[in-house]
């Protein structure tokens, strides 16, 4: 077997992954392809990888690439997991620094609203090239992206290179059931849950404990301060829209324009406006000190199993055992008529739903229709991230200008002038990380009398 890892100088992530899948039988001598454009990263993946390797007794080989394009870099690989970030920590900061002095607060900013919006067009081009080189070189491979803003690159990828299998791949669903199983005090093993939406912003359709539906005891838990504290957003939303929304209060804020446009609701609810530079900020240390140890020949000892899903997937087709997983793929089902996993929303978004690892062979659950409330806001923001990827496509940025516009944080703090000069002076900080975006329409001066 051999994984490419693109993006390997992601190091902690490469780590993990790397980690799990030499903690499982049917995956513990894979090959590894390690794929990183900066050439200190790349040496200091093939180090960790290589002596992790040696410490577990796998008998997989390491390789490094500096390109996708590289001679041998794809041929013959099985899978590839894709973990980019293209830009790095630099980009990141002007995600936030610019949108700020418009008066646009974000949190994470990496998945849909202006920063999803920017962090989507430096992405997807990288993305489908990464996809096209995948199909060309080892046409049978899966790819498993975990790279965001997951539904605009994995619809790229998926319109763009349509041959290609490839899953995006996000553990929010799973963490989020275990943190419900923990306000419920019910062991997770013992939760019956689905999800169902879109990635980031999926709900819980199905939460029960051994036949007993579990949402009235919810609700009573969004009541006790205590518990209503370590979650306040998603409790809020809970009692809005009726369903519990995966991933985080931090991520959810900035989904809906009724939290970060309002001062008293970022303190009462202790909102972390600038989250996730914080975040990689403390990332880049961690990354400093690995790279400290590597270069003095200490190499950290291999991750306890996380649970991953890319490790478990991988696992499950080659001992042809089954898994149910979460999966982010086109919602339309086959090439020809309206059949859709999720009934209520767009045939063309990307959802993410319930997978089945059956033999070789891969399959979304179809999961009926979402809650109305929960529908529409899902559907506001496949609009948004739709309308970024035909941008991005048709190299249009008056599409962008209309993402922009119906971003709710946008929508609610900016007026129509504001948000194309915004994303104009956005697009030319980027430079050239971003696709060509030229005008495609021009407007005739209106004068009011």
């Amino acid at each position: 077997m051999r994984i490419a890892l693109v993006g390997a100088g992601s190091m902690q992530f490469t780590h993990q992954v790397v980690s799990d899948l030499l903690a499982q039988p049917a995956t513990r001598d894979a090959d590894y392809h390690l794929i990183d454009t900066d050439p200190d990263r790349l040496v200091r993946a093939r180090r960790l990888v290589q002596g992790i390797v040696e410490q577990c007794g796998g008998q997989g080989r390491v390789a490094a690439f500096a390109d996708v394009q590289a001679e041998g870099a794809l041929e013959q690989v099985d899978y590839c997991i894709n973990e980019i970030q293209v830009g790095g920590f630099a980009a990141t900061e002007r995600d936030f620094a610019i949108p700020a002095r418009y008066g646009i607060r974000q949190t994470i900013a990496d998945t849909r609203g202006i920063g999803g919006i920017l962090r989507a067009l430096r992405t997807m081009p990288v993305c489908v090239a990464v996809a096209r080189a995948l199909a060309e070189a080892s046409p049978d491979a899966l790819l498993l992206n975990y790279t965001n803003p997951m539904a605009m690159v994995m619809d790229a990828v998926h319109r763009d290179v349509p041959e290609l299998l490839a899953y995006g791949l996000c553990h929010s669903t799973e963490e989020t059931a275990r943190t419900v199983a923990g306000y419920l005090s019910v062991p997770y093993e013992e939760l019956d849950w689905t999800s169902a939406g879109i990635n980031h912003m999926a709900w819980f359709v199905r939460l029960a404990h051994q036949g007993v539906d579990l949402y009235p005891r919810l609700h009573e838990q969004a009541h006790v301060p205590e518990v209503f504290a370590r979650d306040p957003v998603r409790f809020e939303l809970l009692e809005a829209v009726g369903c519990f929304v995966t991933e985080s209060s931090e991520h959810n804020a900035e989904y809906v324009a009724w939290f970060l446009t309002h001062p008293g609701e970022i303190e009462r609810l202790g909102i972390p406006v600038g989250e996730y530079l914080r975040r990689s900020q403390a990332h880049l240390a961690r990354y400093q000190a690995l790279g400290q140890a590597l270069a003095a020949g200490q190499v950290p000892a291999a991750r306890p199993p996380s649970g991953e899903y890319a490790p478990r997937l991988v696992a499950a087709r080659t001992a042809r055992e089954p898994l149910w997983f979460y999966a982010n793929v086109p919602n339309r089902v086959g090439a020809v008529g309206d059949a859709r996993l999720i009934a209520n929303l767009p045939a063309e978004a990307l959802v993410e739903v319930p997978c089945g690892v059956f033999g070789r062979e891969v399959r979304p659950m179809a999961v009926g229709s979402l809650p109305m409330a929960a529908a529409a806001l899902n559907a506001q923001a496949i609009a948004v991230e739709q309308l970024t990827v035909e941008g991005y496509r048709r190299q249009d940025r008056d599409l962008i200008y209309q993402a922009a516009m119906l971003d709710p944080l946008m929508a609610s703090t900016l007026t129509l002038d504001q948000i194309r000069a915004l994303v104009d002076e956005a697009v030319a900080a980027h430079g050239g990380l971003m696709p060509p975006l030229p005008r495609r329409r021009a407007y005739p001066s209106v004068r009011v009398i």
